[in-house]
């Protein structure tokens, strides 16, 4: 009697672990799959505008490994296009596409699309999730 027990909990227990890791995960992750540590900025057209035009909101810098990911939006998606740039400092590789995005050197919180003298801009990667709530974006080498 006391297997069948353990036995029947050892089942309850493995099936509410496979059904948490089928559930999809929320949020937009991002993957360095290069051999070296890239740093990520990340952006956001909001669909809002102000008096120089769309605001684009743009962060960065997020270090990352080789070989790691990190969540750069947690919850679920509620846009069905991100923005993501990376660079390679070290060799001055570049993860880019064609979204004109500012940027700064330094760690940086921009809140609007007009770059003024102070930022830089940079080409982001427009990635559609397809409306679904997660989403992983590889950087590879």
């Amino acid at each position: 009697m006391k297997f069948l027990s353990i036995t029947l909990l050892l089942a309850v227990c493995g099936a509410a672990g496979a059904a948490a890791q089928q559930r999809p995960e929320t949020g937009f992750r991002v993957c360095n799959l290069s051999l070296r540590e890239i740093e990520v900025a990340k952006a956001l057209d909001t669909g809002a505008s102000d008096a120089t035009g769309r605001m684009i909101i743009s962060e960065g810098w997020y270090k990352l490994p080789p070989n790691a990911c990190t969540l750069l939006w947690a919850g679920p998606l509620q846009y069905d296009r991100y923005l993501v740039y990376a660079q390679d400092k070290s060799t001055g590789r570049e993860w880019t596409g064609t979204v004109p995005v500012c940027v700064s050197p330094q760690a940086f919180t921009i809140r609007t699309n007009n770059c003024g003298s102070q930022y830089q801009r940079r080409l982001f990667t427009q990635v559609d999730t397809r409306r679904q709530n997660g989403w992983t974006h590889n950087f590879t080498p």
